[in-house]
């Protein structure tokens, strides 16, 4: 009975996510769009020179004020950041993204602020698009992440994850808010989250006791959304990142997301998020995080099945009948049975190429390859996420990405 519960939820999940991710269609924009009333925030610590120089550029096109805050970063961060107009604020001993994001603050007075990581690069469209979705009921916008491939298969695989993740974020903003709001590239409204950020909950963020860097951006979202506003995605935004060059780091990068990950998850499941954000999101919520208990479980009863044949289901049905009549009717019970099961089996492996489909439609590029190596990430996330959970105390790291 447990299979087959797991295997009805996976097809539910499969198919009403690959349903409503394929036919969200994103409201066009119509606010007015003002960049005096926006200032970007770049917390940086020893990022490559060359990177940051494109990151600012890209941000001084937008047409908006600028704050870097250079935690224990200083030349040619600051003379970078000078010659582009912007204002620069050195921490002189290094803290951490939350406290670099949290002395920057101090700085903004519009009404908007758009946190942007000193890797990211963002396109022409970014402040005009993410303005014009801005409605009353939105909280805070987040850019939607490509990863840029550059034929190392980390980066296709890093491209299928955020694709899966599209996948899901799309079918979310068809109920309401998303889960995530990525800190590559964020907009939020000023007087909501800035009280918050120079809070000493978001400063001095711990688990289990010991202070952790992590899930910044995974706490604001979930901040927004308990304080009766929308976290939405801006599709019409697309951000490109870098994957990982070695496997070495994908892995450590992964470790930190799960740790981070589950942290945020039994949280919003018990501190009202999840019930704010409505049961669609409460329903993608605990089979996503649950994804790879399930998928394991599911994998381990489908070889039992197929492989030991249910030798003491068998056993028990046919064995010790009084009459013949009676032994027909166990084996038409026994048949019953293994039908269930496996035309729920068939079932899932639909509703999941179902669920892969979708994901091709969102790649927009050398889909057969991202998809074929989107598999080696499946493995990598399914490892990595059951890893983090027996070791969730780990909680360090400075950037998100």
């Amino acid at each position: 009975m447990a299979f087959i519960g797991l295997a009805v939820i996976s097809i539910i999940y499969y198919l009403v996510n690959s349903y409503h991710s394929i036919n969200y269609r994103q409201p066009i924009g119509i606010n007015p769009v003002n960049p005096d009333r926006v200032t970007a925030l770049i917390p940086v610590y020893n990022e490559d020179p060359e990177i940051f120089a494109r990151v600012i550029s890209a941000v001084k096109k937008q047409g908006i004020k600028f704050v870097v805050v250079g935690d224990s970063s200083f030349d040619p961060y600051r003379k970078i950041t000078d010659e582009n107009g912007g204002t620069f604020i050195y921490l002189q001993k290094h803290g951490g993204k939350r406290k670099a994001v949290s002395e920057g603050m101090r700085e903004i007075a519009t009404d908007f602020v758009l946190l942007v990581d000193s890797d990211t690069i963002i396109p022409a469209n970014t402040v005009s698009s993410m303005l014009s979705k801005f409605d009353p009921d939105v909280g805070g916008i987040g850019a939607n992440l490509s990863v840029s491939r550059d034929n190392n298969w980390i980066s296709y695989s890093a491209e299928f994850v955020e694709r899966s993740r599209e996948v899901l974020f799309r079918s979310l903003s068809a109920h309401g808010s998303v889960m995530l709001l990525d800190g590559a590239c964020v907009m939020y409204r000023t007087s909501l989250v800035k009280p918050f950020i120079l809070s000493r909950e978001y400063t001095d963020h711990r688990v289990f006791g010991k202070k952790s860097q992590l899930g910044d951006d995974r706490q604001l979202t979930g901040f927004i959304i308990r304080s009766d506003y929308k976290a939405i995605k801006d599709f019409d935004v697309a951000v490109e990142v870098t994957a990982p060059k070695t496997v070495g780091k994908l892995v450590r990068q992964n470790i930190r997301w799960a740790r981070s990950n589950w942290v945020n998850f039994f949280r919003e499941l018990f501190n009202g998020t999840a019930k704010k954000a409505g049961k669609f999101y409460t329903f993608d919520l605990l089979y996503t995080y649950m994804l790879p208990i399930i998928f394991l479980g599911l994998g381990s009863v489908q070889v039992y099945l197929f492989f030991h044949i249910d030798y003491h289901f068998l056993v028990h049905h046919l064995t010790y009948v009084p009459s013949l009549t009676a032994l027909l009717s166990r084996m038409t019970d026994v048949r019953a049975v293994f039908f269930l099961r496996i035309l729920l089996t068939l079932v899932n492996y639909v509703s999941t190429a179902v669920f892969t489909l979708a994901i091709a439609f969102r790649i927009n590029k050398e889909r057969l390859k991202t998809l074929g190596y989107g598999t080696i990430a499946m493995a990598v996330m399914l490892t990595t996420t059951i890893y983090g959970l027996l070791t969730i105390w780990k909680q360090n790291g400075w950037m998100t990405r």
